[in-house]
């Protein structure tokens, strides 16, 4: 099945499907500076000498964003936040080797257990107060109690037994080895104690704060129209080399490819077929490929941990007996560079097992039937990417889906983390992950990670396991720890991957960028030498 096929089926079955898990965020008024027009938004928003305005974008359309506010660095990154917010050290573009950011070093003892780090003296936020070690440990810890957080932190923080500041020298000590904390807190963005204190972790995100943050980067807010458009200005506070683009602005879109024909950004990245097709034939773009572990796969709403059951789903008969159903094949073929696998383990990697989910149709319909499934039951399937490539895709599923027997039901969340993960109206939601690497596939799994043990009722199976992989250093123990893992999770299938997808990064070319420059996974942080980049 090719894309023509599905092109053409999804006009055939666009008008089944509702759209809407729940209904979107609406944003109320403005704030701070800016017109009260959308029309005079774009327009009015920028500086004198737009040309030397960097243009940036964040894409609401998903949910994991809304417009009426600076997104929390701590769940996805952004290249916003990432010049707003800094973190103990910095990556190169592998997420892998790390230097120093607001820390100068570190040491770690030879058991692994102890990290010794030390702090930048005189360093400031935007608003002229200290930024030290008091900020960096009411992070850490608050970041344990958030509700919106990626799994990566608290995978890593938990393992934190004790955090000792003295003077600009802060000592972690951890329970067990976590082989990856240096990495992870490059990923860490510290946030400001004194303005942040007295706010509830557990609605940290939607605080007032994100509307006018105070930084620690090379920017700080300037204006704030909401549901438009926010502006930076260089944070006078910052200590290193200052940049040399003025001025940025971030416009909220609902989609980058309309917002790049707009001119409404000058980086933006993405992996669906319609935007990589049309951005890599622009001559305003450069295309840059990058290398990074993007899932799309499939999640089961099973349970959660405060006992609220989908009965529909407890059988994994049933769950295999979808995917068995499903021709995972022919849905890469919608994408560039797609890859189908079998497990968070690619199956290029020598640790993958080997297991194959089968696409059988006249087998899957039987064994739905025999399953004990209530066939007059529709399937609810919830998604949340509204890009063209996303809507064939699932309209591609509903048909496999209706040829084995079941009535289906398709729609689009406005929000879906909150549609997945807390309303929990669906059977099967099918999402993306830019992953920080395979062991943040597996902390999904995790009975303690804040959002999936909503859906998997908070399953112990996995938490040994995944503690071992965090803590290996050796190849073959880490393989083998991936052997036993792919087991599980083929065996329980909770979640299944259907593919990983190339992630390009489009830069439009009145940047001047150096030609050192590597980008890494638009959806974290490493060091780009943004301070080198110019208009021109």
């Amino acid at each position: 099945m090719k894309k023509l096929f599905t092109t053409l089926l999804s006009a055939a079955l666009f008008l089944t499907m509702a759209v809407g898990c729940s209904t979107g965020n609406s944003s109320s008024g403005t704030q701070s500076s800016g017109s009260d027009s959308q029309t005079n938004s774009q327009s009015d928003s920028k500086n004198d000498n737009t040309s030397k305005t960097l243009n940036l974008a964040i894409s609401t359309g998903d949910g994991s964003s809304t417009d009426d506010k600076v997104p929390t660095p701590w769940y996805n990154r952004t290249m916003a936040t990432n010049l707003m917010f800094r973190s103990l050290f910095t990556s190169d573009s592998s997420l892998t080797e790390v230097s120093e950011d607001l820390a100068s070093g570190y040491t770690v003892s030879e058991d692994g257990l102890v990290y010794t780090i030390t702090l930048k003296e005189n360093l400031k936020w935007s608003d002229g107060e200290a930024l030290d070690l008091d900020d960096v440990v009411y992070s850490i810890q608050t970041a344990q109690k958030a509700a919106r957080i990626n799994s990566i932190y608290t995978a890593a923080f938990a393992n934190i037994s004790e955090m000792k500041a003295e003077g600009n020298v802060l000592t972690l000590t951890l329970s067990t080895p976590y082989s990856t904390m240096p990495q992870v807190l490059a990923q860490f963005a510290v946030l400001p104690e004194h303005k942040l204190s007295s706010v509830d972790p557990l609605k940290l995100d939607s605080d007032p704060f994100w509307v006018n943050p105070v930084t620690s980067g090379m920017y700080t807010v300037d204006t704030f129209n909401t549901g438009n458009y926010f502006t930076l200005r260089i944070n006078e506070n910052y200590e290193g080399e200052k940049p040399k683009i003025e001025s940025v602005t971030t416009y909220f879109v609902t989609d980058f490819l309309t917002a790049a024909m707009a001119g409404n950004t000058d980086f933006l990245y993405g992996n669906a077929s319609d935007l990589v097709e049309q951005l890599s034939s622009d001559s305003n773009f450069t295309a840059h490929e990058v290398d990074v572990l993007f899932y799309k796969y499939f999640i089961f709403n099973m349970k959660g941990v405060d006992g609220t059951e989908n009965e529909a789903m407890q059988n994994v008969e049933v769950r295999k007996s979808i995917i068995e159903a499903i021709d995972r094949a022919s849905l890469a073929d919608l994408y560039p560079n797609a890859k189908v696998l079998n497990s968070g383990v690619p199956n290029d990697n020598e640790a993958y097992n080997g297991f194959d989910y089968k696409f059988d149709a006249d087998k899957a319909k039987a064994d739905i039937a025999a399953s004990g499934y209530d066939l007059s039951r529709p399937l609810r399937i919830c998604y949340y990417n509204n890009d063209q490539t996303s809507i064939d895709l699932i309209n591609t599923v509903v048909y496999y889906l209706e040829q084995a027997g079941l009535k289906v039901e398709a729609t689009l969340s406005n929000d879906g983390t909150t549609d997945l993960f807390t309303t929990r109206n669906y059977d099967i939601g099918f999402k993306g992950k830019s992953s920080f690497s395979i062991n943040e596939w597996y902390t999904e799994y995790m009975s303690t990670d804040a959002l999936f043990a909503n859906i998997f009722g908070g399953d112990t199976a996995f938490d040994s396991l995944i503690a071992d992989l965090s803590a290996s250093t050796d190849k073959a123990d880490t393989n083998r720890i991936l052997g036993e893992l792919q087991g599980i999770e083929q065996e329980n299938a909770y979640k299944v991957p259907v593919f990983t997808v190339g992630t390009y990064v489009f830069t439009n070319n009145k940047l001047s960028i150096p030609e050192s420059v590597e980008f890494c996974n638009p959806l974290y942080n490493c060091d780009v030498d943004y301070e080198k980049w110019e208009i021109k």
